[in-house]
């Protein structure tokens, strides 16, 4: 007999993850499928949505045939957020997507800061390149003729809506991090759809999160392997989504670790704050603050590759020397930085090596380094971290990395599991949108580290480290 399932497909940057949620909070099946990112020139990174469509296929094939029968009551959908997605009425994309990750549109930055104050004021979010406005103005200015082509200018997850449905739209946790959105009024900005030099009638209609877009279409859903007709929620972007399922609440706060970090704290208005976003949730009402960092985990990969490294001798380089790595300060600026320097340009350093360095201390700065940086966004925080913060995502596993998190931090951390927490969002929006008891879903708490002996230590070699940002050579 079929089970009773909900199916949650969370687009992310490189892969896509479909979980089948039974209505009794039970994950019956899970895939996943990859698709790369194209580097066509430096700063650029685009993937064809015909990619990601593929993928979706497998993924979603792949969970059905490991849950075994289901009956999909409704399907909910997240996904990265940014990155703009021109296609023409049928879906048809006229070009690439263009993704987050992207820095082309730096070039166009001067038209938002040349906004007035009021109306910066009113986006309510730092000016980043590659969100949807900047990257829509670049393409006005540069691919006028795949400009004229569109119909439609999208986000990525609304992309696959669209190409499931036939049904346009976006949402207000996406809409709201385009550069292009009135925070206070929950609407397109005039101010700003106008810097990008394209008409405002390629910009979606807006609907609710857990909100029907629309049914599965016939060829849909026949590539899924699903039936025709099973109702299609709005969807959310990738991190209200795993929100919803974690459950954040109002004097919480998280911060996720991944190829980047994500501190996020509910707040109860969207006032600005520099060098924080500010993004409504997937709820009906409500927001939540951000402190962005690009590299994390991408930079740890990237020392440990070039060092030869296996992960584990990474992490077993915090317990060799001594803290701050024998004054070796390692800035890890990779792909440019948000919060706090909110420079696509940024670029790291590496710095204090004397005859005596050698590989594990330059792992050990490596590490450091990347605590450093969640720290220096921690700290642009207005309020500051509560006393104890969740920690979530696949870079804070390490017990080792939690303990000098803990000790840079100063604050006690609550590690928590939940595997695939935006696809469960997502399918979380799905149960709302057709009424379906929505099921218990709750991350797994482990014990709270607490900050150690090496706080003082790590507070001096922090402010080692701010110096060597403040001293970048760099004009």
């Amino acid at each position: 007999m079929a089970r009773r399932a909900l199916l949650g497909i969370d687009l992310g940057t490189s892969g896509v993850k479909a979980t089948l949620l039974g209505v009794d909070g039970t994950t019956l099946g899970e895939g996943d499928a990859a698709y790369p990112v194209h580097t066509r020139r430096p700063g650029w990174a685009e993937t064809d949505p015909r990619e990601w469509w593929r993928a979706v296929v497998r993924a979603v094939r792949a969970g059905v045939e490991r849950s075994g029968p289901v009956e999909v009551a409704a399907i909910g959908l997240d996904g990265q957020m940014h990155g703009l997605v021109l296609v023409e009425e049928d879906a048809t994309p006229v070009r690439p997507a263009i993704l987050w990750a992207d820095q082309r549109a730096d070039t166009v930055m001067a038209r938002w800061r040349g906004l007035a104050a009021l109306e910066q004021d009113r986006l309510a979010n730092p000016l980043v390149p590659g969100m949807t406005g900047p990257l829509l103005s670049w393409v006005a200015e540069h691919e006028p003729a795949a400009l004229r082509r569109a119909r439609w200018a999208l986000l990525p997850k609304d992309w696959i809506r669209l190409r499931m449905t036939g049904a346009v739209g976006t949402d207000p946790s996406d809409a709201s991090a385009t550069l292009l959105w009135d925070m206070p009024t929950g609407t397109w900005s005039p101010a700003a759809v106008a810097l990008t030099g394209a008409p405002s009638a390629l910009l979606p209609p807006v609907l609710a999160s857990d909100r029907i877009a629309g049914g599965l279409g016939g060829p849909a859903a026949e590539d899924l392997g699903l039936v025709r007709g099973t109702p299609v929620a709005g969807g959310a972007g990738d991190t209200p989504a795993a929100l919803l399922a974690t459950g954040l609440e109002k004097g919480q706060a998280q911060i996720t670790v991944g190829s980047g970090a994500q501190i996020v704290m509910p707040v109860t208005s969207p006032l600005p704050v520099p060098a924080l976003h500010v993004y409504r949730t997937a709820e009906r009402t409500g927001w939540y603050r951000m402190a962005a960092v690009h590299n994390a985990g991408i930079a740890l990969e990237w020392m440990r590759n070039l060092l030869g490294a296996q992960w584990d001798e990474v992490y077993a380089a915090l317990d060799r020397g001594e803290p701050g790595a024998h004054g070796v300060t390692f800035v890890p600026h990779l792909t440019g930085e948000r919060t706090p320097v909110l420079d696509p340009s940024a670029t790291a350093a590496l710095s204090g090596l004397r005859l005596s360095t050698d590989r594990a201390t330059l792992l050990r700065a490596a590490v450091e380094g990347v605590a450093f940086s969640v720290r220096h966004a921690a700290d642009a925080l207005p309020d500051g971290l509560p006393p104890q913060v969740r920690l979530a995502g696949g870079g804070s596993r390490s017990p080792a990395f939690r303990r000098l998190l803990a000790d840079v931090l100063g604050v006690g951390l609550r590690p928590i599991r939940l595997r695939s927490a935006s696809a469960l969002g997502a399918a979380l929006l799905a149960a709302r949108a057709v009424a379906v008891p929505e099921p218990a879903v709750a991350p797994r708490e482990e014990p709270v580290i607490t900050p150690g002996p090496n706080v003082a230590a790590y507070a001096e070699a922090y402010e080692r480290y701010l110096s060597r940002i403040r001293s970048d050579p760099r004009p």
